[in-house]
C-alpha cells in the first residue's frame, strides 16, 4: 500500500507533530484525506509523528472500532495498544521495549476491569479483579508461574514483584483496605513493616537496612507521627525523638554509637523550647529557647514566670516571638 504523504502540512498538522498519514478503506484501497473526512470512516488511519511514533486507529461505521496502537519512537515495536468495541474502549495493553507485554487492562464493564501483569519472559506476574476500583479478586504468581498468594471477596494477601521476579512487598487487605505492608530489599530481606486504618498510616514502623539490622522505629496515630521516632547504626539507637500529634514534644535525644549522649533538646507542640544541650568531651554547651524564640536563661526564667500570670497567652507569646534577638538574649 502507497502512503499519501502531506508534503504541505496544514498549520493543525504541524502543532500536533504529524509527519504524514495513510488512510485505507477496510476493502484495502488507498483513500486520500479529503475522501476519508467526507465519507462515514470505515477502516484505518496512519499517522507518524515528529517523534517517530506510528499511530494507528481503525474505525467502523464513523466510530473507533479494533485496535487502537502507538509504536515506540521510530520502532516498528508497538508500545500501546486500546481495543475498542463500537466507539467503547474495552482493552489497554501496555508492552516492553521487546514487545512483550507488561499489563492488560480489561474492561468488562462500566465498573469492572481486570488487571493482568507480565514479567519479562511473559509469565504472569498477577491478575487482578476491580470493582468500582476497590480490589476484590485476585491471584499472584511465582516466577515458575505457580499461584504464592490469593485474594477473595476483597480480603487476603498481595504481593508484588519486579519482572526480574524480586519481591517488592506484601500486602494484607481486609475487606478491600489496606491493613499492614512489608516492603524487601532486593536480597529478599525485609526493607519495612508499616500498618494502616482506614489508609492512613497507624501504629509501629520499622525500616531495615539489607544486611537485616533494625535502621528507623516510628509510632503513628491517625497519619501523624505519634510517640517516638527512633534511629539505629548497628542495632545501636542514636537518635530518639518525641512526637504527639505530628508535633515534637518532649526531649529529642541523640547518641553516638558506643552509646554515649550527645545532645538533647526540648521541644513543645514543633518548636524549641528551654534548653538545648550539646554535650562535648569536656563541657556541655547550652542554649535557651522559649517557643522558638531563642533566649537568654534568665529571659527564658523571666518570660515562663510572665506567661503564668497573663490571661491573653497568645498575644504574650507574639510579643516574644516579634522581640529582636538582641532584646531576647540580654542577661540583664
Amino acid at each position: 500500500l502507497s502512503l499519501v504523504a502531506i508534503t504541505a502540512c496544514s498549520k493543525k498538522d504541524k502543532n500536533d507533530g504529524v509527519v504524514s498519514k495513510q488512510f485505507v478503506h477496510k476493502y484495502g484501497f488507498d483513500m486520500t484525506e479529503n475522501e476519508w473526512e467526507s465519507r462515514e470512516k470505515d477502516g484505518q488511519s496512519i499517522s507518524v509523528l515528529e517523534n517517530g511514533v506510528a499511530v494507528k486507529h481503525s474505525y467502523e461505521d464513523g466510530v473507533l472500532h479494533g485496535e487502537t496502537s502507538y509504536t515506540f519512537p521510530n520502532s516498528s515495536l508497538v508500545e500501546k495498544v486500546f481495543v475498542y468495541e463500537q466507539g467503547v474502549l474495552i482493552k489497554e495493553i501496555t508492552n516492553d521495549e521487546n514487545g512483550i507485554p507488561l499489563q492488560e487492562n480489561a474492561f468488562e464493564s462500566e465498573n469492572r476491569k481486570r488487571v493482568t501483569t507480565w514479567d519479562k519472559a511473559g509469565v504472569p506476574i498477577s491478575i487482578e479483579d476491580y470493582i468500582d476500583n476497590n480490589l476484590v479478586n485476585a491471584t499472584y504468581f511465582k516466577p515458575n508461574n505457580e499461584s504464592e498468594a490469593t485474594i477473595q471477596n476483597g480480603s487476603g494477601i498481595r504481593i508484588k514483584r519486579s519482572r526480574n521476579g524480586e519481591m517488592q512487598y506484601k500486602d494484607i487487605i481486609e475487606n478491600g483496605i489496606l491493613k499492614n505492608r512489608t516492603t524487601f530489599h532486593p536480597n529478599g530481606q525485609i526493607k519495612s513493616k508499616t500498618s494502616y486504618n482506614s489508609f492512613m498510616l497507624e501504629g509501629e514502623q520499622t525500616v531495615y537496612g539489607e544486611d537485616g539490622k533494625l535502621i528507623m522505629k516510628t509510632n503513628w496515630k491517625d497519619g501523624n507521627l505519634d510517640g517516638s521516632k527512633s534511629t539505629f547504626v548497628n542495632g545501636n539507637k542514636i537518635s530518639e525523638i518525641p512526637y504527639s500529634n505530628g508535633m515534637k514534644n518532649g526531649i529529642e535525644r541523640h547518641w553516638d554509637t558506643n552509646g554515649r549522649l550527645l545532645e538533647e533538646i526540648h521541644w513543645i507542640n514543633d518548636k524549641r523550647h528551654g534548653s538545648h544541650r550539646v554535650y562535648k568531651e569536656n563541657d556541655t554547651e547550652i542554649k535557651w529557647f522559649y517557643k522558638g524564640k531563642a533566649v537568654s536563661l534568665k529571659r527564658f526564667d523571666e518570660f515562663s514566670y510572665r506567661e503564668k500570670l497573663i490571661a491573653d497567652k497568645e498575644n504574650f507569646a507574639s510579643i516574644i516571638e516579634n522581640m529582636s534577638d538582641e532584646e531576647a538574649l540580654r542577661e540583664d
